[in-house]
């Protein structure tokens, strides 16, 4: 045998022993990993202390990532696997938002008066019927943007960037109003933007400007800050604890009927559920509902006397001598009736979510 053939011997058993030792690390591993994942399943049915931390290691390996992406009802649903949501034991409800969601809340001991736009009760307050074991703590303001910074109101409103101050404030400084809520008894529903749509599309002329933007920025790049904003707050309230967090697409009531500013819509909507997907994949252990509210509206307006309602279009405030149950808008916010046909749905799609 010449020095060649030797040579291409000793490189051949060379990587053959290589191979055979690699092989043997890879099935040891997988061994280990299918005992770690058999141990991660196991302790993370606790919510012990001990066990959450434990369970942290095994998401950060990627052992319980067996979550699900899903439609139910035109809604994206995104269910952890080892975070299960489940509506039976949600105990508090806490909402940041707007005049479609505010109840006119007294930000000192969180008590509210129901004082809505509805000509009654909001979706809120009706939720609250349907399941009589819920706490509401709610932030949402009338008026409210993300970041008044963006989309201006000269009549000065709590954006959402200063709901969530009042929210960490009431946790971390007076617990005595929010020190029952945990990751697991507690939904978080974020329910904003329709305003900061209108708002953006208009450009501040001068000081007596109400509804406008004060940048120069074009209206997508707007929506994409805005975007950015709440889930910088998303991500702060799962670093402190959110595991349920339920979003709402916006609708307003001129771009059901009319199309009014449908891209911007669109934009913000597919923004939202795009953003959700992308920290859904980075955050196994979160549970995020994405509840579309424009098709609900237009199954409403669709199914106008199925819903027992007798104008779907017209505003009853402008109507006012008729029977205010009769209409779904109250102007362009939904009437106690048509407030009520949603807090039932969004509550047939939370408990759907246990099965």
């Amino acid at each position: 045998m010449n020095v060649n053939n030797k040579s291409s011997v000793i490189i051949i058993l060379f990587f053959a022993l290589l191979f055979i030792k690699l092989d043997y690390a890879f099935v040891l591993k997988e061994s280990n990993n299918l005992k770690l994942l058999q141990r991660c399943k196991k302790r993370c049915q606790n919510k012990n202390i001990n066990s959450i931390r434990f369970c942290k290691k095994c998401h950060s390996l990627g052992m319980l990532n067996n979550n699900v992406i899903s439609e139910k009802k035109n809604s994206v649903i995104m269910l952890s696997s080892s975070s299960k949501f489940d509506y039976n034991k949600i105990e508090n409800l806490i909402i940041f938002g707007d005049s479609h969601s505010s109840v006119d809340t007294n930000f000192t001991d969180m008590s509210y008066t129901g004082n809505c736009h509805s000509g009654g009760k909001n979706w809120p307050l009706h939720l609250l019927d349907f399941n009589s074991n819920i706490k509401l703590l709610n932030f949402a303001t009338r008026g409210a943007v993300v970041d008044s910074n963006i989309a201006y109101h000269k009549n000065d409103t709590i954006d959402f960037l200063r709901q969530y101050k009042l929210f960490y404030e009431k946790t971390t400084c007076e617990k005595k109003s929010l020190n029952e809520w945990n990751s697991y008894n507690t939904l978080f529903v974020i329910y904003i933007g329709t305003n900061d749509i209108g708002h953006i599309n208009n450009k501040c002329k001068n000081e007596h400007s109400i509804f406008c933007t004060k940048n120069n920025k074009p209206v997508n790049d707007n929506i994409n800050d805005i975007i950015d904003i709440i889930f910088n707050i998303i991500y702060k309230l799962y670093n402190f604890g959110a595991r349920n967090i339920m979003i709402f697409t916006i609708s307003p009531k001129r771009y059901i009927l009319d199309n009014y500013l449908k891209n911007d819509v669109l934009s913000f909507n597919n923004n939202i559920i795009e953003k959700s997907k992308y920290f859904f994949k980075k955050h196994s252990d979160i549970n995020f509902i994405i509840y579309n509210t424009a098709d609900k509206f237009k199954d409403i307006i669709s199914n106008c006397n199925m819903y027992k309602l007798k104008d779907c279009t017209n505003m009853w405030k402008l109507n006012k001598e008729n029977n205010l149950s009769d209409y779904l808008w109250f102007d362009s916010h939904l009437t106690d009736h048509g407030n009520k046909i949603l807090a039932e749905d969004i509550n047939y799609l939370l408990y759907s979510l246990n099965n």
